[in-house]
């Protein structure tokens, strides 16, 4: 697509002051308590606690995760686009509160379900809801993950903003995370007792209200911004791309492929951890859910400090680098953890992990800006949201991938819901789930990175240049 036949507007360069950045945090921190909350918590929540069959919750997220994969990347196309009010309000910031106001109710409807009578008798009432409240849930929050993102990439704008933007948003994202997570979930859930899940949802939404009232400044579009946003639009209007058209050029766009199922594969592997920690730990272990406090702690202590450690070493080094360490650390931690039969090696495997996964999160939202950058200058417009809709799209496999297997597992080893011992086969199932299949899918996604991303040095450098002389 040409865009030499008429220039396109300079703008003044917007710096992105400590204060904004600071209230930017706010953003995945919502993003976070509540989706890492929702894998936790929602499939045990499910079947143990409420008695839906586990075919049926597996059924659910399969259900929700092809859903997902529809409906993404087309809320992302359809609102990657000026609306009557981008003028005044910016192109984001109503996609982002509207998103996140819908996602915040969702959760809470989530887990205080309405009495929907005898599970075991007739599980259907339970299994639809489940199904419609997680499918909105996730609309709601695709609108402000893609926004969010979308607005990170063109508010921090250079490569020293993105990589301490990234850093400052990913450290107050683990601490919080914390907080809310690894404390509030051990001393708030009470096993056998589904009201205190009701509880928990309560106290993260009426967190999750606070953090976006500060957010506000954080997404505020200045004028520079809108102008930027506004008027590249309008001169490109008349190339406007089809989105199959748009979709065939982003996906000829190796390095973003790449990072999209590298990415793809450490969620589905993240997912199924958090979502089998609690039968891990229950099933598996015997021990009380307060262990979660002590392990979550021991982990943000090693990560906060290799996270500046890393951000550091980042201005030494590519981007990508940084992402190949992690990985290669998480796969042998995975392949370890295996073997955990007490609390003690728990801990070891949870304090070698914050190295592990510092190493990745400080660069995640950078290698996303830089992988976006490509497809925004194939394409010759900014497309942001557009491609967090993929993301998005490809993300929800996790989803997809995690209850397929856990309830496959399940199924497969004979786990009994409620039962107060469960055989050696179901223990080594939930074992499997829990690290042993993670670990597979983190060693192929080291091997894809390694070999394929090339998004660095020259290249990087001449995509650098490329943006600054189309004004992107």
């Amino acid at each position: 697509m040409s865009t030499e036949s008429k220039p396109t507007p300079a703008f003044k360069k917007d710096v992105v002051s400590r204060k904004k950045t600071a209230s930017y945090t706010m953003g995945p921190l919502i993003d976070q308590i509540t989706v890492i909350s929702y894998n936790a918590l929602i499939f045990y929540y499910y079947e143990v606690e409420l008695g839906l069959a586990t075919a049926l919750v597996g059924l659910s997220f399969v259900i929700f995760a092809i859903w997902n994969m529809i409906n993404d990347p087309l809320i992302g196309y359809l609102t990657d686009k000026p609306m009557p009010w981008s003028k005044k309000y910016g192109l984001r910031t109503p996609w982002i509160i509207f998103g996140a106001i819908g996602l915040i109710i969702c959760y809470y409807l989530l887990f205080a379900v309405p009495n929907v009578g005898d599970v075991k008798s007739n599980p259907w009432p339970l299994f639809w809801y489940m199904i419609i409240i997680s499918c909105l849930f996730d609309t709601f929050y695709t609108l402000f993950n893609t926004h969010w993102i979308g607005g990170f990439s063109n508010i921090f704008r250079t490569k020293e903003e993105r990589r301490k933007g990234s850093t400052i948003l990913t450290m107050a994202v683990i601490v919080g995370s914390f907080f809310f997570l690894g404390l509030l979930i051990p001393f708030t859930i009470v096993f056998g007792d589904p009201s205190s899940y009701i509880r928990y949802a309560l106290i993260i939404s009426i967190t999750s209200v606070i953090a976006l009232v500060i957010f506000i400044p954080g997404i505020y579009e200045n004028e520079f911004v809108k102008k930027r946003y506004l008027q590249i639009y309008e001169f490109l209007e008349a190339q406007r791309m089809p989105f199959f058209q748009f979709l065939k050029t982003t996906l000829k766009q190796k390095n973003f492929v790449v990072f999209l199922i590298v990415w793809t594969l450490v969620l589905a592997a993240n997912t199924l951890a958090q979502i089998s920690s609690l039968y891990f730990l229950r099933e598996v272990l015997k021990l009380d859910l307060q262990v979660l406090a002590y392990t979550q702690f021991v982990f943000l202590i090693t990560y906060i400090p290799s996270l500046i450690i890393w951000s550091k070493y980042a201005k030494k080094t590519e981007h990508v680098n940084l992402m190949i360490i992690g990985l290669i650390l998480t796969t042998i931690l995975r392949t370890l953890a295996m073997g955990i039969t007490n609390l003690t090696q728990i801990i070891i495997i949870q304090a070698c992990s914050g190295v592990a996964a510092a190493a990745m999160s400080c660069m995640l939202l950078s290698l996303i800006a830089d992988t976006n950058d490509e497809v925004v200058d194939a394409c010759g417009r900014h497309v942001e949201a557009s491609l967090g809709g993929i993301r998005t799209f490809f993300y929800r496999i996790s989803y997809l991938v995690a209850g397929a297997i856990i309830a496959g597992v399940h199924l497969a080893t004979g786990y009994v819901s409620g039962a107060s011992e469960q055989t050696e086969l179901a223990q080594f199932g939930i074992r499997l789930h829990y690290t042993g299949i993670g670990a597979i899918f983190s060693l192929i996604a080291t091997i894809l990175m390694i070999k394929f991303y090339d998004l660095k040095g020259e290249k990087k450098a001449l995509l650098a240049a490329s943006l600054v002389k189309k004004r992107l």
